[in-house]
């Protein structure tokens, strides 16, 4: 009994300890907030763990009551400013590190989106940069049509029997199969599978519904290194991303096996880089687990976002027939048969598309999550507070929130494509309030295939065929809850349509 009074006394008083330091002694103990948040991560855990990931929310409701800075947890800093973005997503000029909390949280150690330091990640990176240059995305332009026309011709299938289709579930499809096979050297073949083979999309979702579990307990991790089918019973989404990285890593494996099978000047999939000491020289970078890890990191980079992005572009496009008639009218310059392909490079001068490709990235937000950074050697300000440098203090904003601040996109729910022609008419760049893949140095690897996939895949769709949404509300598509990546209010993102015929030429 001694022994347990003797430890609640001494819990109790570092706690004190604790809580006066944080409040009055800590580097952020001058940045406004609620003063709970400042003392303990019980605020942030409430909101995003117990309420299931609704800090974002409240994120924004502080950002009201105590302005653009904010402490958000006893070391973090969040700023909710448009023009403060690349201050602290910034070049390579200005060296930034990821925060390792924010890291472990999605379960990708040592892949390049899980690497802290900024000298590992230019190193982890390089390799990588000649695959998503743009000109490497317009010579796989044969990749992404094949496997449009794969998803065009199943959707196509539907017409006759006007069965309602999840079209959020075949983009998902359509992004999982090109980067697999631009990854790997072959598809995994979802787009030839029933209901687009959605638990591939399961496997996605079970790594980011775990992010906040795994930001406040690291140690879930340890549900990997069980049996599958134990995992299962546990946890099913943790069981679809364990299925999922235990084929890559076999996959690793296997190139690093025919590694010396291969000739000097065969082509490589980036696999074969992963593996090449050519390319990563040291041991340490070309270790299976995280050859694993890169390889997941990869799919599922290019893979969610962009799919949700196409959902929800289809969402709005279908809509409203104004806005499908002009981009059809538009796209005849270059399209002028319902079969027609035209090129990234054709499509992306088409001013209209161009607006709606825009105005889709940007309602679809990418990622919802906070994405902190640390600067390790500068010290940076905000109006009038200094923000120290050091593991300390981290410093974070919210894409989503970047991309619906009124100031810079009035009326900021509203799909209007039209926003970004006027901006262009008064001499406005606001190309640089779209963040969608983050800013600086460690900005997205794969933009170009994003972009190049949004503007092919949204041209090809609408030029060839007429659809009606079926039992599809905005609220189907909206953020309502932050898991990393925006999901809706209630389940998961769910775009339905009915596929009525070929559009006309």
């Amino acid at each position: 009994m001694a022994y347990l009074i003797l430890l609640f006394t001494v819990s109790l008083c570092w706690l004190t300890y604790r809580s006066i330091y944080r409040l009055f002694f800590h580097p952020l103990s001058h940045i406004p907030g609620p003063r709970l948040a400042a003392v303990s991560y019980i605020y942030q855990f409430y909101f995003d763990v117990i309420k299931g990931g609704m800090y974002i929310w409240e994120v924004r409701r502080l950002h009201e009551e105590y302005g653009p800075i904010i402490r958000i947890n006893p070391n973090e800093v969040h700023i909710n400013d448009p023009d403060y973005y690349q201050q602290v997503y910034a070049p390579s000029s200005q060296r930034r590190e990821k925060d390792i909390d924010f890291v472990n949280a999605f379960g990708l150690p040592d892949s390049t989106f899980g690497t802290v330091s900024a000298e590992v990640h230019r190193r982890r990176r390089a390799p990588l940069n000649k695959f998503f240059s743009k000109k490497a995305i317009t010579e796989i332009e044969p990749l992404i049509y094949e496997k449009l026309g794969r998803l065009l011709f199943h959707l196509e299938e539907s017409i006759h029997s006007k069965q309602p289709m999840n079209i959020d579930a075949g983009f998902v499809a359509l992004t999982a199969d090109i980067i697999h096979h631009y990854t790997y050297g072959y598809s995994e073949g979802h787009l030839e599978r029933e209901n687009f083979n959605h638990t591939a999309r399961d496997g996605i979702n079970g790594l980011f519904r775990l992010c906040h579990l795994q930001f406040f307990f690291p140690p879930l991790k340890w549900l990997e290194s069980l049996p599958l089918s134990i995992v299962k019973k546990i946890n099913v989404h943790a069981w679809a991303l364990a299925n999922q990285k235990q084929d890559l890593y076999n996959e690793a494996l296997k190139a690093e096996n025919s590694l010396h099978q291969k000739k000097s000047n065969e082509s490589k999939n980036i696999i074969d880089v992963l593996v090449n000491p050519h390319d990563y020289s040291l041991e340490e970078d070309r270790r299976l687990e995280r050859i694993q890890n890169e390889g997941m990191s990869l799919i599922t980079a290019g893979t969610e976002t962009t799919g949700r992005a196409l959902a929800v572009a289809t969402f709005h496009i279908y809509s409203n027939p104004q806005i499908l008639d002009r981009m059809r009218e538009e796209l005849r310059q270059v399209m002028p048969h319902t079969d027609s392909q035209a090129t990234w490079s054709q499509l992306e001068q088409l001013p209209y598309l161009t607006a709606v490709v825009n105005e889709s990235m940007r309602l679809a937000s990418g990622t919802s999550g906070r994405f902190s950074r640390v600067a390790p050697s500068e010290v940076l300000t905000y109006q009038k507070y200094p923000i120290p440098c050091g593991a300390q203090t981290s410093i974070s904003m919210s894409n989503h929130l970047m991309l619906r601040h009124p100031t810079v996109f009035p009326d900021p729910d509203a799909f209007d494509p039209d926003r970004w022609l006027r901006a262009t008419e008064n001499g406005e760049r606001l190309d640089k309030y779209l963040v969608n893949f983050s800013k600086g140095s460690r900005s997205c690897l794969g933009l170009n295939l994003a972009i190049a996939e949004m503007f092919m895949g949204l041209a090809s769709l609408i030029r060839r065929l007429d659809l009606t949404l079926y039992e599809t509300s905005q609220e189907s598509i909206e953020c309502g809850r932050d898991f990393g990546v925006p999901y809706p209010e209630q389940g998961c993102l769910n775009v339905r349509v009915i596929v009525n015929g070929i559009a006309q030429d």
